[in-house]
């Protein structure tokens, strides 16, 4: 096989980008847009030792779970993967994901323990809090921009189907303002302005904007000032990024320009101090639905010691606190737990205490100390937990794990170091990232006898 060849090419399922995978001569070839089931005339674009890729031409035999996609914006975006594809359907094939990475990556057969059907969400749009947007030059004006997919390239856009519908207006009101003033941005010489972060809250409807800016100049102090003026939202932030090959969002100085310090976010009866650079989970009400899943996972009964791991700004923590005996979170991030503390005293909690340092090290100086847990929480990164903090976990008697996963190929390798000692109960997916191949699971782990 080489570039340009055509055939026809079943699809068998989606890889973790929302492609649909087909095999040649059992050699895996993913396809865009393609959907488990479709037959589709195909022309090979690259080839490598292990798989390659290619372009749909012609759909010989379309799915039942294709749909026409509403965003305008899609065949360009990178940012959502699976909106051409029926919502229900979406969830069968997120299930799937979480079946076939502990095939692929593991010995563990899936049919020993049960995995659940994915829990979806009722909001499928306008679901984001938070976006982050590049800012630059469309035809001589400034416009939020999205990247294209698979490129560095980015395009404008007037909104986005899956942010919060508030989002969508405050920024459009800010690019006004910005052209009005003519604010430098990406494509001008001599630019301040990079990127607009913007966060909306679901239960108090309040917003926070942050302008990270490349120089706090006097332009960037007068577009600051007139935003004030104009009341678009009720917390502004500047935070200044002048390194100009990174490509992270925020730099280390952070400005409260004015309005409120913080807007106040919550999950069930929970109170959540909510800044610029906090980690937040994107989709607010899947996320009370995704605690009230890890509460009915953990089983507790008020007799328990529980250890929230990768604790974040105290989100789980505070969520089991109500039934847990004592809950000790601990989280690497030196600004999360400043947060996490604050929001002890917002929520009047005295049974969780907060350690800041690497969750490894700080799990083993706590056994050492006889501090022993009965339920153990990880929310890990993408990364997952990784083989130092697993052979910590090996060490204890932990009796119960509850693991949430963002990334299934981590899950399914973590699993297979971690059923040394433990048992799968069950998974359960849900998804808190509607129309994007991302998958959530929760994983319930209980100690073999």
């Amino acid at each position: 096989m080489k570039e340009k060849d055509r055939f026809i090419l079943d699809i068998k399922r989606l890889g973790i980008n929302g492609e649909g995978i087909g095999f040649y001569n059992k050699l895996a070839i993913f396809v865009k847009d393609a959907i488990p089931g479709e037959g589709i005339e195909v022309e090979v674009t690259k080839v490598l030792p292990n798989m390659a890729y290619a372009k749909a031409l012609t759909i010989k035999n379309k799915s039942n779970a294709r749909v026409l996609p509403e965003c305008p914006y899609y065949s360009r975006c990178g940012a959502c993967q699976v909106m051409h594809i029926d919502y229900q359907k979406m969830g069968e094939f997120k299930r799937d994901a979480v079946i076939e990475a502990i095939k692929r990556y593991t010995k563990i057969n899936p049919k020993r323990f049960e995995i659940k059907q994915t829990i979806l969400a009722q909001e499928p749009y306008h679901y984001r809090n938070k976006a982050t947007l590049v800012v630059r030059k469309d035809k001589g004006m400034n416009a939020i921009s999205m990247i294209e997919e698979g490129t560095n390239r980015s395009f404008a856009v007037d909104s986005c189907l899956v942010q919060d519908e508030l989002i969508n207006k405050i920024n459009q009101k800010i690019i006004e303002l910005s052209n009005e003033l003519k604010i430098k941005t990406l494509g001008d010489d001599n630019y301040s302005w990079r990127y607009l972060v913007t966060r909306v809250t679901k239960a108090t409807r309040e917003s926070l904007v942050c302008l990270v800016v490349y120089k706090y100049d006097d332009e960037i102090k007068n577009f600051a000032k007139k935003l004030l003026e104009s009341k678009i939202c009720d917390s502004l932030y500047i935070n200044i990024n002048n390194d100009s090959k990174t490509h992270e969002i925020f730099g280390t100085d952070t400005i409260h320009i004015g309005g409120k310090n913080s807007v106040i976010e919550m999950i069930g009866k929970y109170k959540f101090n909510i800044y610029p650079t906090t980690f937040f989970q994107l989709n607010t009400k899947q996320t009370e639905v995704l605690y009230e899943r890890v509460k009915k996972a953990a089983k507790l009964t008020h007799q328990e010691r529980v250890l929230d791991a990768y604790c974040g700004v105290g989100t789980i923590a505070s969520y089991l606190a109500n039934v847990s005996k004592e809950v000790i979170g601990i989280e690497y991030n030196k600004e999360s737990i400043v947060a996490a503390k604050e929001n002890l005293k917002l929520n009047k909690i005295k049974n969780i205490s907060f350690y800041q340092g690497d969750t490894a090290k700080l799990l083993l100086e706590l056994i050492k100390k006889d501090i022993n847990f009965d339920v153990a929480v990880f929310d890990p990164p993408r990364t997952g937990l990784g083989k130092d903090i697993i052979d910590t976990l090996l060490k204890t008697n932990i009796k119960r794990i509850v693991y949430v996963s963002c990334n299934p190929a981590t899950l399914a390798k973590d699993l297979a170091l971690l059923t040394e000692k433990y048992n799968i109960r069950y998974i359960e997916p849900i998804d808190m990232f509607p129309n994007t191949s991302h998958v959530e699971s929760i994983t319930l782990l209980d100690l073999k006898k």
